[in-house]
C-alpha cells in the first residue's frame, strides 16, 4: 500500500499526457495517493496487533536472506558506488505527523519481528518498498505501446531502434490527440529516462536489467498489461 500510495502521489505529476487530461490525472492520482499513504501510515502496526492481541514474546524470526538472488552490482561485476548526503536529505525532507507515525510504527514492527537483527529488517523493508515504488511509478504512467515495445525486446533481445517505431505509429494512429505533440523521440526517451532500455550509438536497443526487473515485477503482482492504453 505504501508503494501504491507514494507512486500515485508522485507519478501523477509525471504523466506523459497533456491538456485537461493531464490535470485530471494529477488530481485523481494525487488525491488517491495521499489517501492510501495516510491509511497505510495509520494502520501499518494495527494490522499486526489485531491478529496477535496477546503476543508478549517475539515470534520465530524467518531468514531475511533470499537465496540465489545476487545484487545488481554483483551481476555487473562492480562494487556498489553509494553516495548519499543524509544531512542534506533530512534537512530538506518534508515532516508531518504522518512521518512521525510511520517512524514509530516501523520501529514497533521491527522490534516485534526481528529484535536481534533490526538493521537487516530495515534494509529489506526499504529495498522491497523502494523497488516496488519505482516500478509502480513507471507502470502508472507508461503507455501500452511502450509496454508492447518492452515485451518485444524481452523476446527478441538486441534489435534496431526503428523496429520499435511500429508500436509508436500504431498508438499514434489510435490516439491522435495524445500523440499529436508527442514525438517518437520523446516516446523512446521516456523508456531511456526510466532506465528500461539501453540504446547504443549503433542505433541498436535492448532491454536493460531494470527493464527486465520491471516486467518481472508486473508479472509478480498480477498487473494486467493489456489494459494499458496509449
Amino acid at each position: 500500500m505504501f508503494g501504491t500510495g507514494f507512486a500515485l502521489t508522485a507519478t501523477a505529476f509525471g504523466a506523459q499526457i497533456g491538456g485537461w487530461t493531464h490535470w485530471i490525472t494529477i488530481g485523481v492520482g494525487y488525491g488517491v495517493g495521499i489517501f492510501m499513504t495516510l491509511v497505510a501510515a495509520i494502520s501499518i502496526a494495527k494490522s499486526y496487533f489485531a491478529e496477535h492481541p496477546n503476543a508478549s514474546t517475539s515470534p520465530p524470526q524467518p531468514s531475511l536472506t533470499v537465496p540465489g538472488i545476487p545484487s545488481l552490482s554483483a551481476l555487473l561485476g562492480q562494487n556498489p558506488n553509494v553516495e548519499f548526503n543524509a544531512k542534506k536529505f533530512f534537512a530538506l525532507a518534508y515532516y508531518s505527523p504522518v512521518t512521525s507515525e510511520v517512524e514509530k510504527n516501523i520501529k514497533i514492527i521491527a522490534q516485534k519481528n526481528f529484535p536481534t537483527d533490526k538493521e537487516s529488517f530495515y534494509a529489506r523493508f526499504i529495498g522491497v518498498g523502494l523497488t516496488a515504488y519505482q516500478h509502480d511509478s513507471t507502470s502508472y504512467v507508461i503507455f501500452g505501446s511502450q509496454l508492447k515495445a518492452l515485451l518485444e525486446l524481452s523476446s527478441r533481445g538486441v534489435i534496431p531502434v526503428v523496429d520499435l517505431k511500429k508500436h509508436y505509429d500504431k498508438a499514434a494512429a489510435e490516439y491522435p490527440k495524445i500523440y499529436q505533440n508527442y514525438s517518437f523521440e520523446q516516446w523512446l526517451e521516456y523508456m531511456k529516462g526510466r532506465l528500461l532500455i539501453a540504446v547504443y550509438p549503433s542505433q541498436m536497443v535492448e532491454l536493460s536489467f531494470s527493464g527486465q526487473d520491471f516486467l518481472k515485477y508486473l508479472s509478480h503482482v498480477g498487473r494486467d498489461l493489456s489494459r494499458k492504453v496509449g
